[in-house]
């Protein structure tokens, strides 16, 4: 218990569970969403997951995705020293890693334009939201 007691506290590791906890939670909370009924369904049925109403499911994906903002920014500016050598060669002050950061923003503005367009395989994740709200639900 004294070894505990002796540890100061740490931001950054403080930081990264932070982070890590609110990711699972809005992970639970996103799914709940996704195969829930409508609201209107939800309503009339009583519908229920984990003692939650979809109203209150709703209500905690919104204040944990708030929240993890608060949470990676914090995480972002502690980690701060450490994304910037990722990014840039200390010697040469040139990007670095420039393949690694063309793969993740092609990858995330890729991800963006079949969401917006509703193409596969983001579509895929709607028509299985749909067939829980419409099919399972109806």
């Amino acid at each position: 218990m004294t070894h505990l007691a002796s540890q100061p506290f740490s931001n950054r590791a403080a930081a990264v569970f932070l982070a890590g906890f609110t990711f699972l939670g809005l992970a639970v909370s996103g799914l709940a969403v996704a195969i829930a009924p409508s609201g209107r369904i939800a309503q009339e049925i009583g519908w229920r997951l984990a003692f939650l109403s979809r109203a209150q499911w709703e209500s905690l994906h919104l204040t944990l995705g708030v929240f993890f903002l608060f949470a990676v920014g914090w995480h972002i500016w502690l980690h701060w020293p450490v994304i910037t050598n990722l990014l840039w060669q200390a010697s040469t002050r040139t990007l670095s890693h420039r393949r690694e950061v063309g793969l993740a923003l092609i990858a995330v503005l890729l991800l963006m334009t079949l969401a917006v367009r509703d193409l596969p395989p983001a579509s895929w994740l709607t028509d299985l939201s749909d067939l829980f709200k419409r099919g399972v639900w109806s």
